[in-house]
C-alpha cells in the first residue's frame, strides 16, 4: 500500500487520470477514427477492473470491455514515457 491506498486503486488512479484516458482514446481511434462520438463503432469503452494489473515487464496491463460487450473486448498495457505521458504498447481485440 502507498500512502493508504491499495494497488488497485493506484492502477486505477492511474488508468482513469487524464493521461490515462488520453492513450486509451488515441488506441481507440487507430481502430475506429471517431471512436467514443455518435458516428463512432465504438461508443463507449469499461476498464475491467479485475483484470488490471502491473506488467512484469513494465506498464499496466488494461482490459477494456467495449460498448457494455463483455466479448467484446481490448487489452493493452500502458507505459509511462520519458516526457511523463502514458501510451500503450501494442494491443489486442477479442474476436
Amino acid at each position: 500500500m502507498v500512502n493508504g491506498r491499495s494497488e488497485k486503486e493506484e492502477m486505477l488512479q492511474i488508468v482513469e487520470g487524464k493521461k490515462g484516458r488520453r492513450a486509451i482514446a488515441e488506441l481507440l481511434r487507430q481502430e475506429d477514427s471517431k471512436a467514443l462520438t455518435e458516428k463512432g463503432i465504438i461508443k463507449k469503452y469499461t476498464i475491467n477492473e479485475k483484470n488490471l494489473k502491473y506488467n512484469p515487464m513494465g506498464g499496466l496491463i488494461v482490459e477494456l470491455i467495449i460498448n457494455d460487450d463483455p466479448e467484446l473486448t481490448i487489452t493493452t498495457t500502458l507505459m509511462e514515457e520519458s516526457d511523463g505521458n502514458l501510451e500503450h504498447t501494442g494491443y489486442v481485440i477479442s474476436c
